[in-house]
């Protein structure tokens, strides 16, 4: 077994663990500051990793999306329903026309590409959020810590892999996680102050 396969191995299995993460984080203190559409997200972009770990002949990648399926949804399914049907039809849309269309005009490296983009896009529910809830106890830092990791593994496996696109992409996301958390640090300093005020 070569090094990037042990590496894709390790962000198969990382993966799990850091959507477990966030399922538990969101069961113990609930789901609050939890963006419905980012996870909508990622479960909807799990279409495309597959698609793409077929065309790789990548069974980590098949297998690291098919474990973090499942527990995408639980996250929707904390998070409520009611309130993440319609984001999840919106995240149906936006991959449909932003990740798969792209990928059958221009091929792989433009879907990849166009994933980067929507993986940025993917944060942005989660960064606006933050921005706007005063509550952010619903977010598992640790998540996106383990996140950035397990981006970081992927990074190193598509550049062992020679695909140029998909590391830009692992880059983009890595950069938003690294906003996410940042965020989530800023809101916990200023509960902490407003808490040491009152």
């Amino acid at each position: 077994m070569s090094i990037a396969t042990i590496l894709g191995w390790v962000g198969a299995i990382s993966g799990g663990v850091l959507t477990w993460v966030q399922v538990r984080r969101s069961q113990l203190h609930g789901s609050e500051g939890v963006s419905p559409l980012t996870w909508s997200l990622f479960l909807f972009m799990g279409v495309f990793w597959v698609s793409y770990g077929i065309a790789l002949d990548s069974v980590p990648l098949i297998a690291g999306t098919v474990i973090v399926a499942p527990l995408q949804l639980w996250i929707l399914l904390l998070v409520g329903f009611a309130k993440a049907w319609r984001s999840m039809a919106l995240a149906l849309g936006i991959v449909l026309a932003t990740i798969m269309v792209p990928t059958a005009i221009w091929g792989w490296a433009a879907g990849a590409l166009a994933i980067g983009v929507v993986m940025i896009v993917t944060r942005l529910p989660q960064i606006t959020d933050l921005i706007v809830e005063p509550s952010v106890e619903g977010v598992s830092v640790s998540s996106w810590v383990i996140g950035c990791g397990n981006l970081g593994v992927w990074l190193i496996y598509y550049a062992a892999h020679h695909q140029v696109a998909t590391v830009i992409s692992m880059v983009m996301a890595i950069t938003g996680n690294v906003v996410i958390i940042g965020l989530v640090e800023w809101r916990r300093r200023q509960g902490a102050r407003a808490g040491v005020q009152a």
